[in-house]
């Protein structure tokens, strides 16, 4: 019972996603009822039962334009989680780019490396074809950044999908681990 009251929120959750070329940041009046991509809906799911559970901050998951932090702390979030992936020695391993996708905003990033550095591309359309795609929510990437989630709960909670050949999603899921813990590593 309860995991069907989960999935009916995921589903009325994602029916209000504004259409596919606009975040929720700058929201146009139109209803996407399919999701963002494959496999929104099982993330928007996790991230309603994680903030219900209190692993994640469930404040960050209302509709960004009510946030106090808005659509720059984003920015400025998902531009240091570029930084840390370019100081993790995984990084050398990732796919030439992925795209990540915040499910409750629709907002879309592009990280692409070459040489060992990484560029940032903040909204863009999503991912490109045969791209690879990390799906989650902003309080996940912010909880990991923070140190106070690891990867691998994240993982096996459902709160971050990766979506890719078999060697683009252990790249990604090697690099997000390896920034976790250097992360953890740094605060000491």
């Amino acid at each position: 019972m309860i995991f069907n009251n989960y999935l009916l929120a995921g589903v009325l959750y994602l029916s209000a996603v504004p259409a596919a070329l606009a975040c929720a940041f700058h929201a146009i009046p139109e209803v996407q009822l399919e999701g963002m991509y494959p496999g929104s809906l099982s993330v928007a799911v996790a991230l309603r039962s994680a903030a219900d559970n209190g692993v994640i901050d469930a404040a960050a998951l209302e509709a960004p334009s009510k946030r106090v932090a808005g659509y720059n702390d984003s920015v400025h979030r998902l531009q240091e989680f570029g930084k840390a992936l370019a100081a993790s020695p995984a990084a050398i391993n990732l796919p030439a780019s992925f795209s990540l996708g915040y499910v409750e905003s629709n907002l879309w990033t592009r990280y692409s490396q070459s040489d060992g550095n990484i560029r940032v591309d903040v909204h863009t359309d999503g991912p490109t074809e045969g791209e690879a795609v990390v799906l989650t929510g902003e309080p996940v990437l912010t909880a990991i950044l923070a140190g106070k989630l690891s990867v691998d709960r994240a993982l096996t909670d459902g709160l971050i999908l990766i979506d890719g050949n078999e060697s683009e999603k252990t790249a990604i899921r090697q690099a997000l681990k390896a920034t976790s813990t250097a992360n953890r590593i740094s605060k000491r």
